[in-house]
């Protein structure tokens, strides 16, 4: 298993470690439910499958910390724009960013901790 990847154009980062373990990135339906006034429910399918990585750090270095930012602001700008993150097998996704603030933060002196969400886009 290799580190994560993200790609934009020209501009790759990669993170100097793997990401904790158990991985958490849930799939879910985009499906609306209710009640009606006689208490019969109803769901109603939007079609839309939506998926989210979500990336948790515990002990990422200064280095991984500022490159994340540059990443956060200059390349993605928060969720504006696309990119490819390549998972620990080595797959392939087009996501956007989620966070508009820097989700990392000082844990120890050195290390930084954190949960980057990232959504895949839509085939």
């Amino acid at each position: 298993m290799g580190n994560i990847v993200f790609t934009k154009d020209s501009d790759t980062f990669t993170f100097s470690q793997a990401r904790a373990l158990p991985a958490h990135d849930p799939v879910s339906v985009n499906v609306v439910t209710g009640y009606t006034e006689g208490m019969q429910l109803y769901a109603y399918d939007k079609g839309v499958t939506e998926r989210e990585f979500r990336l948790v750090y515990t002990r990422l270095t200064q280095a991984d910390f500022d490159n994340f930012t540059n990443w956060l602001e200059n390349i993605a700008v928060g969720p504006k724009n696309t990119f490819t993150f390549t998972d620990e097998d080595g797959n392939d996704h087009t996501v956007r960013l989620m966070d508009t603030e820097n989700p990392l933060s000082l844990a120890a002196n050195t290390f930084y901790k954190g949960t980057i969400t990232l959504r895949k886009e839509a085939a």
